[in-house]
């Protein structure tokens, strides 16, 4: 004996989970399969028959939603502009929480590609936007070349016709060197002090360091007043280039300043320093922000995450050029004067062998029949032609 089955309409209810599945029309599904299944179509086809529209109802119920979600996938992903639209959306915040270094290293040579492209298709847009980043570090940099090539003619005019300048020139000849920066080498005489190391946007001190038996007040304190001053210029002058103090001069003492994209980098020093010693300076500040610029631009207050940046500093506190202490060079005099004592006596004797013999002639020319005609002096020896009268007294 064989059953029908009738179709089961099943009421529309909300979902009362977050698996958006209505139980309760679920549990009256399965009862009633439960219920009605024939003996002999379970026996013949071993289950419920697949045609059975009971089975396409538990399918909607069971995985309805995720049908659902798969075929919005899949037409998302036919559809190019769509794709995009739903990518755009969601790029801003996923780049964000991407860690920088993979995430520059995926952008890298796209954005290469871009940018080479863009050169190769109109240069001077390139041109004028990195016009106003150039020109100020341009002028710059021509403005210390000129301070330095008028510093070397300076000290090398100074010190041109001094025994120092001729002792410079074969050091110069000797070393392979310019005459200029032998001069510049030992006549300048310099200290560095102090280097501080200062937040730009803040005015807070990352770091300092000292030279020995250098002395200063608090080194925050300094920090902060040469921020107010810096800011105080700006504000003054409505300066708008983003740049800061380069030199400030007081006595003996020269605050030199290089401005990098987060921090500050303050050379205190005493004398007369080089022009060269700018680009040495320069150099510690970008290879401090090479290395600790997402600190630096970070930087709160805690200087724990730039533990070593008093080392990179501290090179700056090394150079410097004092007074020497050496005494008088009595082994340099005394070798000169091996060499000028022989030297003069020498002259000396031939001036003295000269005069004798100028008197010679001179009254050899004075008896009467004897005409000198030629004098000569070779190899050391004296030689006299001329004529004589047999017949004067």
């Amino acid at each position: 004996m064989t059953s029908t089955v009738d179709p089961i309409s099943l009421p529309q209810r909300a979902a009362s989970n977050d698996t958006e599945i209505d139980r309760e029309a679920l549990a009256s599904l399965l009862v009633e399969i439960a219920r009605n299944v024939d003996p002999d179509y379970r026996a013949r086809f071993h289950g419920v028959p697949t045609a059975d529209p009971r089975m396409e109802t538990l399918r909607q119920l069971l995985v309805g939603r995720e049908i659902s979600e798969l075929s919005r996938v899949t037409q998302l992903l036919d559809e190019p502009e769509q794709l995009a639209a739903a990518v755009g959306g969601v790029l801003p915040s996923a780049a964000a929480r991407a860690p920088h270094a993979q995430l520059g290293e995926a952008l890298a040579p796209a954005v290469e590609r871009a940018v080479q492209r863009s050169i190769q298709k109109s240069p001077r847009t390139l041109t004028d936007i990195l016009y106003p980043v150039f020109l100020p570090a341009i002028r710059k940099s021509i403005g210390e070349k000129i301070d330095q090539t008028f510093q070397s003619l300076n000290e090398t005019l100074r010190h041109i016709f001094t025994w120092h300048g001729l002792k410079w020139r074969f050091e110069a000849w000797r070393t392979g060197a310019s005459f200029s920066e032998v001069v510049l080498k030992h006549s300048l005489v310099y200290r560095v002090e102090h280097v501080f190391l200062i937040n730009r946007n803040s005015g807070l001190l990352i770091a300092h360091v000292t030279a020995d038996n250098a002395t200063s007040e608090d080194p925050q304190l300094i920090s902060s007043m040469l921020s107010a001053i810096q800011d105080f210029v700006k504000d003054s002058f409505n300066e708008k280039e983003q740049s800061g103090l380069d030199t400030i001069r007081f006595g003996e003492l020269r605050l030199w300043s290089e401005v990098g994209p987060f921090a500050t980098l303050v050379a205190v020093i005493r004398g007369n320093p080089p022009e060269e010693l700018h680009e040495i300076v320069r150099d510690v500040l970008l290879r401090i922000h090479d290395e600790c610029s997402q600190a630096l631009e970070q930087f709160d207050g805690d200087s724990s995450q730039l533990a070593g940046i008093e080392t990179q500093l501290q090179t700056c506190v090394e150079l410097k050029q004092e007074d020497s202490n050496q005494g008088f060079p009595w082994l340099v005099v005394a070798a000169v004067l091996l060499v000028l004592i022989p030297a003069g006596g020498w002259l000396f004797l031939s001036w003295q062998s000269g005069q004798r013999w100028q008197a010679y002639v001179s009254r050899l020319e004075t008896q009467p029949g004897i005409i000198v005609a030629q004098q000569t002096a070779r190899g050391g020896q004296f030689y006299i032609a001329g004529l004589r009268d047999p017949l004067a007294a």
